[in-house]
C-alpha cells in the first residue's frame, strides 16, 4: 500500500499503518491490444486536477488474510500534489504539497513526514497522472485483456525499490478509470473502486498543506 516511530493501534488500523508506512520507507505503456488505455493516457494529458472518490479493500497475509474495508476520496493537481484521505474504516490522510508528503495519523497525534524525490515514493496512480506520457517507460505490460467491457492491463514498475510487485488497471470503453489494484512484494493486496471522478475542478490550495510537525508529533 516508515522511519521512525511505530504506533500502537487498533488491528485494523495497524494494518492500515503498516500499508501507509511502506509508502515512506522506500520513500502505466507500449500498443494496447484493445485500445482503452491508449485513449485513457491521452485523456490525462489534458488533466490538470481530478477528486476520486473510491471504495478499498485490503487483504494483509500477516493478518490472516481478513479483509478490511475502507472508503475514501482523493484530490490531485499535477505535479505531484495530492490529498488521499479515509472517510470509512480510518482517520488516516496522507498530503503532497509536490516536495514532500506526510501521513497524519490524527487519533494518536501523529504525522509522519518524508521528502518526494524519488519514483518509488509515489503510489504508482500519481506517477501514471504526473506523466502518462512516460508511461512505457515506468511500467512493463505484463498481461493486457479484455473482461467484458473493461480493459484490464497488469503491470510491474519498471524503476528500483518499487514495493508493488504489480499493478492492475481496470479502464472502460468511455476512457475512464474504473478500478486500480495493488499487489506488494510482502503480498498486501488492496483493490480500490472508483466510485466518481471528476476531472480539472477547482480545488483549494488548503488540500495540499502539511500539518506542521515536530519530533513525529502533531503540534
Amino acid at each position: 500500500m516508515l522511519p521512525g516511530n511505530k504506533l500502537c493501534l487498533g488491528e485494523k488500523e495497524s494494518s492500515m499503518k503498516k500499508i501507509l508506512s511502506i509508502w515512506f520507507s522506500v520513500l502505466f505503456l507500449t500498443t494496447s491490444a484493445y485500445g482503452n488505455i491508449d485513449c485513457f493516457l491521452e485523456k490525462l494529458k489534458s488533466v490538470k486536477t481530478l477528486k476520486l472518490v473510491f471504495s478499498q479493500e485490503t487483504k494483509i497475509p500477516v493478518a490472516g488474510n481478513e479483509v478490511d474495508l475502507y472508503g475514501g476520496v482523493i484530490y490531485y493537481e499535477k505535479p505531484s500534489r495530492f490529498r488521499w484521505e479515509y472517510t470509512r474504516g480510518s482517520d488516516i490522510f496522507v498530503v503532497s504539497d509536490g516536495k514532500f508528503i506526510e501521513t497524519v495519523f490524527p487519533s494518536d497525534k501523529q504525522c509522519q513526514v518524508a521528502e518526494l524525490d524519488s519514483k518509488s515514493e509515489l503510489f504508482p496512480l500519481f506517477q501514471i497522472l504526473d506523466s502518462p506520457d512516460r508511461f512505457d517507460e515506468l511500467f512493463e505490460v505484463l498481461n493486457d485483456e479484455k473482461d467484458g467491457k473493461l480493459e484490464v492491463l497488469e503491470l510491474k514498475p519498471k524503476y528500483k525499490d518499487s514495493i508493488f510487485e504489480k499493478i492492475v488497471l481496470f479502464i472502460g470503453e468511455n476512457c475512464k478509470l474504473k478500478a486500480f489494484k495493488t499487489v506488494q512484494l510482502d503480498g498486501t493486496s488492496s483493490i480500490y473502486i472508483v466510485k466518481e471522478l471528476r476531472e480539472n475542478l477547482r480545488v483549494s490550495e488548503d488540500l495540499f498543506k502539511l500539518i506542521p510537525c515536530f519530533q513525529g508529533s502533531l503540534r
